[in-house]
Order: C-alpha cells, then sequence, then structure tokens
C-alpha cells in the first residue's frame, strides 16, 4: 500500500474534519494531520483522476487539447499549495501550513458533492430545472462562490490569520488560475476553460 494512501481508520475522522468545515466549525481542523503523507492522501484521488484523463487523452483524438486539459489540470491542483506555501512562510505560519493545505485539498471535495447532490435533488424534486440552462448555470455560480467562502475559512481557520490575509491568500490562487486559463486559450490548441466549465453537465468549481 502506497504511503500516501488514507488509512481505513483515517477516513471517517477527514470526512468528519470536512463536514465540520463545509459548516464553518473551526474544530474541523483538528480531524486533518500535519505531515507530508497526510497531505500525498489528500492528493492522491484528484492525481489518479489525471492520470485516467492522461491515458484517455493519449488513446482519443486530438491528443494535444486532451493532453492540454490534464496540463493545466495537474497545475490548478498543486497551484495552492505552491501560493500557499509562499504566503506561509511570509506570515511565519510554517509549522501550520501542512495541516492548512491537507484540509484544504481535502475540502475541495466537499463543493463537489455539495453540487452533485443539489443536481440530483433538484432533477427528482423538480425534473424540468435539469433542462433549463440558466439553472446549471446559476448552480455553477452558487458553487463558486460556496468554494470561494469555504476556502477563505480554511485558510483563516488552518493558518490562524485575519479575515484579510485569507482573502489575500485565496485572491492570489483565484489570479494566478485565472492567468493559466487565459494562457491556455491563447496558445495553441486554445483550449476555453470557462466555456467547457460552463457547459458541464455537472458544474464544478474552478479548482
Amino acid at each position: 500500500m502506497s504511503s500516501y494512501s488514507v488509512k481505513p481508520g483515517a477516513v471517517r475522522q477527514v470526512f468528519q474534519g470536512m463536514l465540520l468545515l463545509a459548516c464553518g466549525r473551526r474544530e474541523g481542523m483538528q480531524n486533518f494531520s500535519g505531515t507530508v503523507d497526510s497531505f500525498g492522501a489528500a492528493l492522491a484521488p484528484q492525481l489518479a483522476f489525471l492520470l485516467i484523463g492522461a491515458f484517455q487523452a493519449l488513446l482519443a483524438p486530438g491528443k494535444a487539447l486532451g493532453m492540454t486539459k490534464v496540463l493545466l489540470s495537474l497545475c490548478v491542483v498543486l497551484l495552492p499549495a505552491v501560493v500557499s506555501q509562499f504566503y506561509a512562510k511570509k506570515w511565519g505560519k510554517e509549522e501550520q501550513w501542512l495541516r492548512y493545505i491537507t484540509a484544504a485539498t481535502w475540502s475541495n471535495w466537499v463543493v463537489l458533492l455539495v453540487t452533485i447532490a443539489a443536481t440530483v435533488l433538484a432533477g427528482l424534486l423538480f425534473p424540468a430545472l435539469l433542462s433549463q440552462p440558466g439553472f446549471l448555470k446559476a448552480l455553477l455560480v452558487v458553487a463558486a462562490a460556496y468554494e470561494i467562502w469555504l476556502q477563505w475559512f480554511v485558510a483563516r481557520a488552518g493558518l490562524g490569520v485575519s479575515g484579510l490575509r485569507a482573502c489575500v491568500l485565496y485572491a492570489s490562487i483565484l489570479l494566478v488560475t485565472f492567468a493559466l486559463y487565459a494562457l491556455a486559450a491563447l496558445l495553441p490548441p486554445h483550449y476555453m476553460v470557462l466555456a467547457d466549465l460552463m457547459q458541464s453537465p455537472v458544474p464544478v468549481a474552478a479548482h
């Protein structure tokens, strides 16, 4: 078993921590370990999906576009760790950084799970809504807004910084992310990330 896998006994603890943070409760941070292995375990599911995507891109036509998507996704996955470590060092919060970035990485799944749950619930209660483009776009906007709040909250609770510094941190991550999106659109094969996200049947946040 990889040293970066989540041990069965830790799954429940991580899930509880995700739920607590999702509800705005700081004590959820205590459910995450501040170790390299715990951060690797948090990254592992996303990296596994990217690896599957890379194999699919190699087997499908339009390999250039497919590999561009995979490489861009990899950059976006790793970007929060790079940017947040820079600020943690600058603010003297290096001791809290590993626990924070582990919690922040796991918390990305909360947004996806909530979005899927909202889509399924809407389909069960109001099936006609799913055929309305406006509903999916509105759901995407709400999911993105919730992700911004959640990551801001996790940064504030995990690093023990002020709300303003948490804003600076997450705003920096968003700015670099959108810079990468713009670069992908400008350079061949001209991958339009935002257009792809808006057409997604299950809206997800920017990263």
